[in-house]
């Protein structure tokens, strides 16, 4: 994976991180998106991000893509689908631990098994 790939993955995950599902955080996924579809020197993974967006915060996916011009590029890119499954193994993210990480910002330690204690 190229490093500048790597790190618009990164950023993607940190952006999903920081939404609260405020109005703004629209505009910020807009942002984020538009800055993407410049970007020349890599095919960056939109449909991807769309994929995992729509997975893991669906309400923030679909108010995004109702705020898009119909029959634009981007709103067509928001039309494709794709598993998450698929998404995130192509994103890099292989394992409960990595999908924690990207998503919550920290792997978060198994919950011990109380009926074992008994």
């Amino acid at each position: 994976m190229s490093p500048e790939r790597k790190e618009l993955i990164d950023e993607f995950f940190a952006m999903i991180r920081r939404l609260n599902r405020t109005g703004t955080d629209i505009i910020q996924v807009r942002d984020f998106f538009w800055e993407v579809s410049a970007i020349r020197n890599i095919v960056p993974p939109t449909v991807e991000f769309m994929s995992v967006l729509r997975t893991y915060n669906a309400v923030l996916f679909h108010e995004f893509k109702k705020s898009l011009v119909p029959n634009t590029s981007m709103h067509l890119l928001a039309g494709v689908y794709m598993e998450a499954g698929e998404a995130l193994i192509s994103l890099g993210i292989t394992s409960v631990e990595e999908l924690q990480l990207a998503i919550k910002g920290s792997v978060q330690p198994p919950k011990a098994d109380t009926c074992s204690k008994i």
